[in-house]
């Protein structure tokens, strides 16, 4: 995991937090859209809010980072992207995400990782966002 102790300490924060404040909003919004839950507007509207509070923390932390905990890439980035891979790829356009310029960096430098692509392909990011029927 971690060079150090420390190291991997704050690789298990970010996987926890990932599951804890990442997870939850980011199925709550595309869910819907994917077919996997009916569509609730107080539950969307939420989702997305708690979704923007997560990526205003990774956004200030990522402010003069390339990775979440040291200088390459970790289990950490791997998860945290992984969590908000299909909301970036299905609901998340560019007006939601334009707050976030350094949460989009990471992300892009992340899924562009050639061992990355190999599990999940080439990524897209949402241009208009898809709305549950």
């Amino acid at each position: 995991m971690g060079a150090t102790l420390s190291e991997t300490a704050a690789i298990d924060s970010w996987m926890d937090w990932a599951a804890q404040d990442l997870e939850l909003p980011a199925c709550v919004w595309f869910y819907p859209v994917a077919g996997y839950m009916p569509f609730n507007a107080p539950a969307y509207e939420k989702a997305k809010a708690d979704l923007a509070k997560g990526l205003e923390l990774l956004n200030n932390h990522l402010l003069d980072k390339t990775y979440l905990v040291n200088h390459q890439i970790s289990l950490a980035d791997i998860v945290v992207a992984s969590t908000l891979l299909y909301p970036f790829k299905l609901v998340a356009d560019g007006n939601y995400l334009k707050p976030y310029p350094n949460v989009v960096r990471w992300f892009q430098t992340c899924v562009n990782q050639p061992e990355f692509q190999q599990v999940v392909g080439v990524v897209t990011m949402c241009k208009k966002e898809l709305k549950a029927p």
